[in-house]
């Protein structure tokens, strides 16, 4: 199991940096992928942060009908741009999907109980920056 997680991931983070967008000097990647399991998208946030520099990542799945998303940000970016990923799960993203999350300045995540709303997250995220 472990390695078939490792090679799916590794194939995401491909697909995902060729989708990242340039939002004002600042690598973006938004995107609602598949994952077996919430853990995997912090993985995945920590493996794109290696090919990134002014980067702000959301991820978000739909494990087992219920939502995750996983936030992170750039340190120079929240710094900058006076962004706090624990913030924005609370406040941003977990109304949204009728859940809950939190974390650090950097990095944090949430769950809930509404995947209907997961694009929606990546966009409100979107408008922060």
């Amino acid at each position: 199991m472990e390695k078939s997680e490792a090679i799916q991931l590794s194939v995401l983070q491909k697909e995902l940096l060729q989708k990242t967008e340039k939002i004002h000097g600042i690598n973006f990647i938004g995107q609602v992928v598949e994952v077996p399991k919430g853990d995997s998208l912090k993985k995945l946030c920590f493996s794109l942060k290696n090919h990134l520099e002014n980067y702000v990542i959301v991820l978000a799945a739909a494990i087992e009908g219920k939502p995750a998303v996983a936030v992170m940000l750039d340190e120079k970016v929240a710094d900058s741009k006076k962004l706090d990923a624990s913030k924005i799960i609370k406040e941003q993203v977990a109304p949204l999907i009728k859940g809950g999350g939190g974390g650090q300045k950097t990095l944090a995540t949430a769950g809930g109980q509404d995947a209907s709303r997961l694009f929606e997250v990546i966009d409100k995220v979107k408008l922060l920056i």
